[in-house]
């Protein structure tokens, strides 16, 4: 038990209620990708971008999504690619939109920070919007992802906000200790 929890008896009500909404969330999480479950699982994931001049240019990601709601992304491009910004590893939360026949429709959103660069010196807030198709039997997955940017002490959940975005299609393979 956490020390916010080890309260006096009189404050007892409040604790119950302050220490149990962490666990209710998680529940209600849970409970909401319930259908999709089987989604669940790290992806390896390709996008191309078709440079202006030059050949394409192909990067990576690993896509992890939790059975508890949580999704984590780590991109090939971290680095900083093309004059976008290096970026941090994101994590965020991802949600169910339809579990049916084998196939599973999911949407995701992720944050992750941006660093400065001689081309951008304001570090940033990325907002990315995920939303994606797994096919069960397969391992499969295919979607779109739209990624905004609002600075540093802005506010990434208000999607008015959110500038130069950027939008790409992805298609990948479930890891499996199989394969």
């Amino acid at each position: 038990m956490s020390s916010m929890c080890r309260l006096r008896p009189f404050a007892l009500a409040s604790a119950v209620l302050a220490c149990a909404a962490p666990a209710l969330a998680q529940n209600d999480s849970e409970a909401a990708i319930a259908p999709c479950i089987e989604a669940a699982g790290t992806y390896l994931t390709t996008r191309t971008i078709k440079a202006e001049g030059g050949p394409d240019v192909v990067m990576r990601s690993l896509l992890s999504l939790t059975g508890d709601g949580q999704a984590f992304f780590t991109d090939s491009s971290q680095g900083g690619v093309l004059d976008y910004q290096p970026f941090s590893d994101g994590q965020g939360a991802w949600g169910c939109v339809l579990a049916r026949e084998g196939t599973i429709r999911l949407t995701a959103l992720i944050l992750d920070f941006t660093f400065p660069n001689d081309a951008d010196p304001d570090a940033k807030i990325a907002r990315l919007d995920i939303s994606a198709d797994v096919a069960v039997a397969s391992g499969e997955i295919s979607g779109s992802t739209t990624i905004g940017f609002v600075a540093l002490d802005g506010n990434p959940f208000d999607k008015t906000r959110l500038s130069d975005p950027i939008d790409y299609t992805f298609t990948g393979m479930k890891v499996e200790a199989s394969r």
